[in-house]
């Protein structure tokens, strides 16, 4: 019996241990890799490190875009002991939903966001609740100093500094780094004890951005827009101002826009930047292409003289008509009092090929290339695609849409003497330090009218002014060139709305050396919705007002890169 018992044991021992080498070896053959991970896992941390995103400046490195350090609330979950309460608690104090709240808390998980870049008065509270589980992490957030200037020039950045609109978004590459990590080892309780610099590498911070737009000047032109908008009841405003030699955008703005820093809580239309992705027809702006091809093709002379029928004329299948009749003007008085007769007259001596290849060479029809997202290339159709009557719209403003900032170059070719320029918004790239990354060059695409030509077309669009349509424009500090324009809006169920209508001014000032080309365009004003009267005092107000500025002692001085040191050590 006793020997019995000793051979049960003695086997059982057996069995046991058998078992046990077994499971052993199971484990540490079949299974060696997963847990030898796991164990990587729990001992060795890798640890991101999030690079600086670049700051964004204007011309004269007044800051637009900056980070600030800011509080972010997470929880681990398993250390949450009152998931209910702590719920309860920290969706009141940070407002926000309790029930999503609650179901993130009860997740089985090590680190759930609670709330990120809190304000530091939110923070505080809830650091005084003493909650177990809750955590705080600084995050970098993105700030705008001005909130909404510039807002459709800037645009705007995410929770986790990604580009969404705007500069940050097209420069999103270059402004956000690129991030680094850490490796270091971490004891029993998962606190670090051992960094292992070999094996980790440093973030590399983005760029900074300086931009080609002047804060004075972007801001005289945000409260015109809103000016236009309010009196004239437009749904949308878009001006722009840009050196018609260069092609730098010296500002860009719409109305209505939005904060920067609350962007969540505008329309999601609002970010939208109409000057660079809506198209319209321009109606009579778009006579300066017209003109412009026929005195460089040598067609007409500012003194000929063209019969406008008294109003009516019937050509290609229609009859055209003047908002004023009108018998024998020159040419100059055809532009000047904006004859649609008079112009498809002069368009008919052109031909659709050599006006469609004028159409081309000023840039309609194309994206001009501007750094900033969302542009398109408004709609050109080529001459085989034309109707019998398109001859006697598109000549002036019907049948063609184009894109506002399309317009700021175009009225620059008459401006600089016959060139079209690359219109552009980063004037430069710098590291963190401010040493130069890339400086953008100006870049003129092609010649597009003769320089006399120019000359000549300078003359009409001041006649606009001193004597045409353009008449409250007329300033007793500068003599400035331009073009109205009032034009239909296409109903998108078929024609046009017969009460609602695109009001524009296009133009540069001065006229004997034009510093500024401007363009301001309104949707739907009313009651009134003539572009002289609409868009034409604007045009005055901002030209008269930054002309005044770019005069100033301040702004040549910060053009030439004189700063307030410079001039206390004179």
């Amino acid at each position: 019996m006793y020997n019995t018992r000793q051979h049960i044991v003695f086997v059982a021992i057996v069995i046991i241990f058998f078992s046990l080498f077994f499971r052993l070896f199971y484990l540490q053959v079949f299974y060696h890799e997963k847990f030898s991970e796991m164990a990587q896992e729990q001992h060795y941390k890798v640890s991101r490190i999030e690079p600086v995103r670049g700051v964004i400046f204007d011309r004269f490195m007044e800051p637009l875009a900056i980070n600030l350090d800011t509080p972010s609330v997470f929880a681990d979950p398993r250390r949450v002991t009152d998931k209910e309460r702590a719920a309860m608690l920290l969706s009141e104090c940070l407002k926000i939903d309790h029930a999503r709240l609650l179901a993130r808390l009860k997740k089985d998980k090590a680190f759930v966001w609670v709330k990120r870049c809190v304000p530091p008065s939110e923070a505080e509270a809830v650091k005084e609740m003493g909650l177990k589980g809750i955590y705080f992490r600084t995050e970098s957030r993105r700030h705008y100093p001005n909130d909404s200037l510039a807002a459709h020039v800037v645009g705007i950045a995410g929770i986790d500094n990604n580009g969404l609109e705007g500069v940050e978004l097209y420069y999103d590459a270059k402004l956000k780094g690129e991030a680094g990590y850490r490796y270091f080892i971490r004891d029993a309780r998962l606190k670090p004890i051992l960094f292992s610099e070999k094996e980790s590498m440093p973030a590399v911070n983005g760029y900074n951005l300086i931009l080609t737009v002047d804060s004075v000047i972007q801001y005289i032109i945000e409260k015109e827009a809103e000016r236009v908008a309010e009196e004239h009841n437009a749904s949308n405003v878009s001006i722009i101002v840009m050196d018609p030699f260069t092609g730098e955008i010296l500002a860009l703005a719409n109305h209505p826009t939005f904060n920067m820093n609350k962007y969540n809580r505008s329309p999601a239309d609002s970010l939208r930047n109409p000057a660079v992705s809506d198209v319209y027809e321009p109606g009579s702006v778009f006579k300066i292409v017209t003109a412009s091809a026929v005195i460089n093709e040598g067609l007409v002379g500012l003194d000929d003289i063209i019969f406008c029928e008294n109003g009516e004329y019937s050509v290609g299948g229609r009859i055209l008509h003047d908002f004023h009749p009108y018998g024998d003007l020159t040419f100059t008085q055809v532009i000047s009092k904006s004859s649609n007769i008079g112009t498809v007259k002069l368009a008919k001596r052109l031909g659709k090929k050599r006006l469609f290849d004028y159409i081309n060479r000023f840039g309609f029809g194309d994206k001009t290339g501007i750094d900033i997202p969302g542009e398109v290339p408004g709609i050109s159709r080529a001459p085989g695609s034309w109707s019998r009557s398109d001859i006697t719209t598109i000549p002036i403003g019907q049948g063609i849409a184009v894109t506002p900032i399309q317009l700021a170059c175009a009225i620059s070719v008459i401006a600089n003497g016959g060139y079209l320029a690359s219109p552009f918004i980063v004037k430069e790239i710098t590291t963190m330090d401010g040493e130069p990354v890339h400086r953008t060059s100006p870049d003129m695409k092609r010649q597009v009218i003769g320089p006399d030509t120019a000359m000549e077309m300078k003359n009409v669009l001041e006649k606009v002014i001193s004597e045409g349509t353009g008449r409250r424009v007329r300033s007793e500090k500068y003599s400035m060139c331009g073009k109205t324009g009032t034009a239909q809006m296409v109903n998108p169920a078929g024609g046009y709305y017969d009460n609602r209508y695109y009001a524009s001014f296009v133009g540069f000032a001065p006229e004997d050396d034009p510093k500024i080309s401007i363009v301001v365009v309104a949707r739907d004003p009313h009651p009134v919705h003539f572009g002289g009267s609409v868009c034409g005092p604007a045009f005055k107000n901002i030209a008269e007002k930054v002309l005044e500025y770019m005069g100033s002692n301040d702004w040549r001085e910060a053009s030439a890169g004189v700063t307030p040191e410079d001039k206390e050590s004179e």
